[in-house]
């Protein structure tokens, strides 16, 4: 047996207006700043285990979409590109690391991954309802 798609189990028409929208956008926005209160939380961490003279940091930066986390060093001696931690000029500098901490930053450069694939999710989220607001205007100006 087969079912039709119940569009309202995907957004609810009847209530994708008005208070229901703005709930959606702050929700995204509270979540938003968790992810970027983690990242806070992170590099905190990353001070405590290596201390100030560690030269990997990280960095925010705008892909164009959505704010996305990398590393980056602090000298401009160094390779000032944001980066992942595959990097070859990561993977040297970390290779005087020892095992633990470098396991440890490995755990971290895990979690940045995720939390730039829910940045991005996020920002997807919000265009969605920007554009379907956009296009009800549209409808509700037409002559029709």
């Amino acid at each position: 047996m087969s079912f039709p798609l119940n569009i309202n189990l995907i957004i609810p028409f009847k209530d994708n207006k008005g208070e229901r929208q703005k709930l959606y956008l702050a929700e995204i926005e509270v979540f938003k700043a968790q992810l970027e209160s983690r990242v806070e939380d992170l590099k905190n961490e990353l001070d405590e285990i290596f201390g100030a003279m560690f030269e990997l940091s990280i960095s925010a930066r705008s892909d164009g979409s959505a704010k996305k986390f990398f590393w980056r060093f602090k000298s401009t001696k160094q390779d000032r590109k944001y980066n992942r931690l595959q990097a070859d000029s990561v993977v040297e500098y970390l290779s005087r690391v020892d095992d633990k901490r470098k396991l440890r930053v490995k755990e971290i450069e895990m979690e940045l991954i995720y939390i730039n694939a829910n940045m991005k999710l996020l920002k997807g989220r919000r265009d969605s309802i920007d554009q379907s607001v956009k296009e009800l205007q549209m409808l509700l100006q037409a002559n029709i």
